[in-house]
């Protein structure tokens, strides 16, 4: 008989719904105990009952919710009798990353519905997220969803960034399931659900899924998922890229642009790579297209705005550190670039501007005061 007169603790919290037939529960990703949680005010926007977990060590939930179920096929066992509790007709899991590993683990064993973001579908492949934080000691009890997903009658809405190639992998591996959907999205890394919330509405969008209703028409969808080829090439691009390996990168990115000459990502390495082998000027027209490919690429945007300046077009270069900043303002590194560029113009007013923001947003102070000190020269 399970107890749920304990209704929170380090590693969930159950919130009630009154007269809900509905159970959500949100699973967060890396770094998350002590009573924190993912998808707080997101799950409070819901109308049903909610249930949010932690994993605390970052176990990819292997072994369980400590003080919820402690074993994986306690927490399972813990699951259904809150199912019972609740009287619920339907149940949902949400998670990103670790999150969304643990969304489709949890969701397979209770046959629910899912909506994972970003998330790896085989543990420990070489550059993922589970390989570099997932503790040594901690078994691999579940390496594969693959086969967790096939037995079930789980559902699940899988979201890949196409600016991740570790995501895409993770996603290409399961997408030809039949009770698996999947969404890529172009000119978006890791995750996705800060860019489904920046621009759709993620408490909005979650709803819309929820109630089976159809999805927002997401412009920014790609189709990269099913293309097997470009999908390793660009993971191999990525491995170069990792390893700072401009050589090959340029290599790999060679071969995953002929299979599709527009992608972002592909360019956005090409681009790098040959910003940091000093070729400027080579270096524009793969980050060009890679900005023309996916305007809201802030990743990319910033890589053309240094490839512009380092060009000496710097009226160009203010054009994306100025588009680069709408979204994220408190970025310390552009705001120095931009000071740079209006100092280089003669401009010391703006030049001096920048330099505050930068240093008020957490610029490097002694980088920043050497450009004080000559802009005062």
């Amino acid at each position: 008989m399970h107890d749920f007169s304990t209704m929170e603790g380090k590693h969930f919290k159950i919130v009630e719904c009154a007269d809900s037939k509905r159970l959500m529960v949100f699973l967060a990703g890396t770094d998350k105990t002590d009573g924190k949680f993912d998808f707080w005010h997101v799950g409070n926007a819901q109308s049903s009952h909610l249930l949010f977990l932690n994993n605390g060590r970052n176990e990819w939930y292997q072994r369980g919710i400590p003080g919820f179920g402690d074993t994986h096929e306690g927490t399972v066992e813990k699951l259904k009798a809150l199912v019972r509790y609740l009287n619920v007709d339907e149940v949902f899991f949400v998670g990103v990353s670790m999150g969304g590993y643990g969304a489709v683990l949890y969701g397979a064993a209770l046959d629910a519905k899912v909506l994972a973001f970003g998330y790896d579908t085989k543990l420990k492949i070489d550059g993922s997220r589970s390989h570099k934080r997932m503790p040594k000691d901690i078994p691999e009890a579940f390496p594969d969803l693959r086969p967790l997903i096939e037995a079930s009658k789980v559902e699940v809405l899988q979201i890949a960034g196409e600016c991740d190639s570790l995501d895409l992998l993770a996603a290409a591996h399961v997408y030809d399931l039949s009770n698996v959907n999947t969404m890529t999205l172009t000119g978006v890394g890791h995750g996705g659900a800060p860019f489904i919330k920046e621009f759709y509405g993620l408490s909005e969008f979650i709803s819309t899924w929820a109630n089976g209703e159809p999805l927002p028409d997401i412009v920014e969808a790609g189709g990269s998922v099913n293309n097997s080829k470009l999908v390793g090439a660009l993971y191999k691009t990525f491995l170069a890229f990792r390893d700072r390996d401009w050589a090959g990168v340029k290599v790999a990115a060679a071969e995953a642009i002929e299979l599709d000459p527009r992608h972002e990502y592909s360019n956005y390495m090409l681009g790098t790579a040959l910003l940091e082998e000093k070729s400027y000027a080579e270096s524009l027209a793969p980050l060009l297209i890679s900005v023309g490919s996916a305007p809201h690429y802030l990743g990319a945007r910033y890589r053309l705005g240094r490839a512009l300046m380092l060009n000496k077009r710097h009226a160009y270069a203010k054009v994306h550190f100025a588009m680069y900043l709408k979204s994220n303002p408190k970025a310390h590194i552009v705001l120095m670039m931009l000071s740079d560029i209006y100092m280089l113009e003669g401009n010391k007013a703006l030049a001096a501007k920048y330099l505050a923001e930068s240093l008020e947003c957490g610029g490097d102070a002694e980088k920043l005061a050497k450009r004080m000190a000559k802009l005062a020269a």
